[in-house]
């Protein structure tokens, strides 16, 4: 989430006596729910542990790098050190007796300085000399979270082009994947690793019981451990993962590969377009159909834990051909649907 300037700026870090000059471009909150005050280290480490992010922002950062390898914008002769001075310059004199810290998973940032409650990083190219100011909490709900600040002092007309080039995109696409994926990264810390299996033989048979279909040729099955003070139905977790309307890529696969049919609009009947046909103490199934394939989406809360389990009836043999290649995307989608909807829920419920 990104929060107003006032939110860096109003907090007593000593980032603000050493990196004068440089212009204050984001400040961002990574929620951590549970967290206690002294949960600042457990953060960093969650950072530094996290891995992948979004296929946009994968995307973006491989297009950054081409660029800059192509401009020259990341030579050795542009970094801290040779073409700006490094802001370990200006440390005082306790902090530099400080540990400098890590660099969080953030390489080709490098540390600047590090304490119990915030920390700085650097970077420098030819186009801007950027501080990227990690520092813990008090979230408004209660408890504890990280804040990131982005600072930036830019290199003249290019680096402010540059900057100006960039906002929209580091503003809608980079840095709110960037926030979502150190939040999945401390809700797997805490809630522990996803269990997955494929095939009918690997679907509990608790779970199995819950479908309207008679016979099942493909089933998979993932859960995820939560945390207590998650909560949420059923349905609210259904409507975390998928929403209430479906997405612009959900209707690309549901509907135009499969030919899924889905309800339009908002329906308190249906999750993003399917139906919800039956509902129980701890699980709800959303059920659709089209031409050559009958599906049922289960999803439970129990026992600490929240599962998804997809289910399909092959109606005609064209479903034995086009679910298949289809189903490996769904493997790859729904563990990160369900540490998404996590992570939702934890901000407050679905969205």
């Amino acid at each position: 989430m990104r929060l107003a300037n006032a939110a860096h700026t109003g907090r007593p870090w000593r980032i603000h006596d050493i990196a004068e000059g440089f212009e204050l471009e984001d400040v961002w909150a990574i929620r951590t729910p549970g967290a206690g005050p002294h949960d600042f280290p457990a953060a960093l480490a969650a950072m530094r542990d996290s891995s992948g992010g979004p296929l946009p922002l994968r995307l973006l950062l491989a297009a950054r790098w081409k660029l800059g390898a192509l401009f020259g914008w990341d030579r050795a002769s542009a970094g801290v050190g040779r073409r700006v001075p490094s802001l370990c310059e200006r440390l005082p004199a306790d902090l530099r007796r400080a540990p400098r810290g890590s660099d969080a998973g953030l390489a080709p940032f490098s540390p600047v300085y590090a304490l119990d409650d915030e920390c700085a990083l650097e970077l420098a190219n030819r186009t801007v000399h950027a501080v990227m100011h990690l520092a813990w909490a008090p979230a408004a709900g209660g408890g504890h979270e990280l804040r990131m600040a982005v600072l930036v002092r830019p290199d003249g007309l290019l680096g402010r082009c540059y900057m100006a080039a960039i906002t929209p995109f580091r503003r809608t696409l980079v840095l709110p994947g960037f926030v979502r994926r150190l939040e999945r990264a401390w809700l797997e810390r805490e809630a522990g690793a996803l269990e997955s299996a494929v095939g009918t033989d690997g679907i509990p048979p608790s779970v199995r019981a819950l479908s309207s279909l008679p016979v099942v040729d493909y089933a998979d099955h993932f859960a995820l451990t939560t945390n207590d003070r998650d909560g949420g139905t059923a349905e609210e977790w259904a409507r975390a993962m998928f929403g209430d309307v479906p997405s612009a890529a959900e209707r690309l696969i549901w509907r135009g590969l499969l030919g899924l049919r889905l309800a339009r609009g908002r329906s308190p009947a249906t999750v993003a377009g399917w139906r919800i046909t039956a509902r129980g103490d701890g699980w709800i199934r959303l059920e659709t159909a089209s031409w050559f394939l009958t599906a049922n989406l289960v999803v439970r809360v129990a026992d600490g834990r929240v599962s998804l389990t997809t289910l399909l009836r092959y109606d005609r043999g064209l479903g034995r051909v086009v679910w298949p290649p289809l189903s490996a995307i769904h493997r790859r989608l729904a563990p990160g649907l369900l540490r998404d909807a996590a992570a939702r829920m934890a901000r407050g419920g679905a969205r």
